[in-house]
């Protein structure tokens, strides 16, 4: 018998836990105990002796042995932890301004598939950027870590944030848009949320309100409107409701209309930022700043600007929004994907507060949703497409659309965004996952049409792909 020569074997690198601003991968494979006590002992090290230290986690069903370990590398620099527990990613960031602590690490994999987990991170009340995540991935791998004897206590910041926002809120008793359906999906707002809108005088209906690490209703991500077809459903089943979607911690936030349509992003933002703006006087203030991410639609930064604000396009991700916000005072961060950002939070984002600011924006109105919908101004998008990156690789996207848009203006803040006269294309490396994000766009129905059809002709490699989603979202 004759055997064929072994071929020597190819190692295929492993997918890395560090994103640009936080940490994601598969838990134990990617993310797992002992990075991070590592990532703990490296953040106290940073930090000095005595640093303050909120951590707090999702219900992903690793999130208690990662905090463990979190909160054991801290302890050994001599760090003071406060373990805020399994709790919405709003409320450790409201339990770090309230005890004034010099880092928040909360462990959680945001929107993404149950078995991830990871690490968001916030060091002297600033996210996180890429020069800090660098540092402390060069200290994971020296161990070069400060030694000490550190304590650690818990804090539940549940009572007073809850006493904050009924307060805040109180007056939505009165609000005309009272029934709202509530889908928790499963995550970190599933028992809180319900008994806060149930205060306020809401009628609620929950659905997915069970905390469950393994996400069996839904997939973590409020942002894709397939996601939410339980709570479109049910929402057409009682009259004159609002549905109501968080992802798996609780940061994004999601709605649908009373005649069950999923309500995008760009139009959320169009809403709020005219909410917002309509607010501010324009004889007396000064700062009509508002926080674009590139990926918004095109249409939301000319109505800024229609309305006399100022639209300030930033880079996608939660770091860069908010160090922006806080950079720029500005009043408001419109996200693609679903998180909003508030000045009265001091630049950061709270999928609850979003919502019932939302819901408070709509009863100025004085109209149902799907009414304010129709006045809104045509856009002309898709939402955003995702190709993994092992079929098309993102420099030769991005390559491909150079040749295609020759004439095209290009801005490169987050990947490369091609401004033409009837639209918009935007090419982007995910931060998280191993995708390619494209997002069309045209000023018009032809400009849309145009673009689309050079964008599938330009790109053969996800061609197929590109047409399967599209189809997909035709038939939603």
């Amino acid at each position: 018998m004759i055997h064929a020569p072994e071929r020597p074997s190819q190692q295929i690198e492993a997918p890395s836990p560090w994103k640009p601003c936080d940490l994601r991968g598969i838990y134990p494979d990617v993310v797992s105990t002992g990075l991070f006590c590592d990532i703990g002992a490296a953040v106290g090290t940073m930090l000095g002796p005595t640093a303050r230290v909120v951590i707090a986690g999702d219900f992903r069903l690793s999130t208690p042995d990662l905090k463990l370990a979190l909160s054991s590398g801290l302890l050994q620099t001599g760090a003071h932890v406060y373990d805020a527990g399994q709790i919405p990613t709003p409320l450790a960031y409201y339990a770090a301004n309230i005890i004034h602590a010099d880092a928040v690490l909360i462990v959680t994999a945001s929107h993404n598939p149950a078995a991830h987990n990871g690490l968001k991170l916030m060091l002297r009340s600033v996210p996180t950027n890429p020069e800090q995540i660098n540092q402390i991935r060069a200290l994971t791998i020296t161990r070069d870590f400060r030694s000490g004897t550190g304590k650690i206590e818990t804090f539940d910041p549940v009572p007073e944030y809850m006493q904050t926002i009924l307060a805040r809120w109180g007056y939505l008793k009165q609000s005309g848009h009272s029934r709202v359906i509530l889908d928790a999906g499963n995550g970190a707002w599933s028992e809180l949320a319900p008994e806060i809108f149930r205060q306020l005088g809401f009628d609620v209906t929950c659905i997915s309100c069970m905390p469950d690490g393994n996400f069996p209703d839904r997939s973590p991500d409020c942002s894709r409107a397939g996601n939410l077809t339980r709570l479109c459903q049910t929402v057409t089943q009682q009259k004159n409701s609002i549905g109501i979607a968080w992802d798996g911690d609780g940061d994004r936030v999601a709605f649908v209309d009373e005649n069950g349509d999923f309500v995008s992003p760009d139009e959320i933002a169009l809403l709020l930022a005219s909410s917002v703006l309509e607010k501010q006087d324009k004889a007396a203030s000064e700062n009509r700043k508002i926080v674009v991410d590139i990926k918004c639609s095109d249409i939301v930064r000319r109505i800024i600007e229609q309305q006399h604000g100022t639209a300030l396009l930033e880079r996608t991700g939660h770091a860069f929004m908010r160090g922006r916000m806080v950079a720029d005072n500005a009043l408001l961060g419109l996200d693609a994907c679903g998180h909003y950002f508030f000045q009265e939070l001091k630049g950061g984002d709270d999928g609850l507060f979003a919502a019932l600011f939302f819901l408070d924006a709509l009863d100025h109105k004085g109209q149902l949703l799907s009414e304010v919908r129709r006045s809104l101004p045509r856009i002309y998008t898709t939402p955003e497409l995702r190709i993994p990156t092992s079929m098309l690789p993102y420099v030769i996207a991005a390559k491909s659309l150079t040749s295609a848009f020759p004439d095209a203006k290009i801005m490169d803040t987050d990947g490369l965004r091609f401004i033409m006269d009837d639209g918009v294309v935007l090419v982007r490396e995910s931060g998280t996952e191993p995708v390619v994000s494209l997002t069309i766009e045209g000023f018009h129905a032809e400009g849309h049409q145009r673009i689309l059809s050079q964008c599938v002709q330009s790109l053969p490699q996800a061609s197929t792909h590109l047409q399967n989603e599209l189809q997909d979202l035709a038939t939603r």
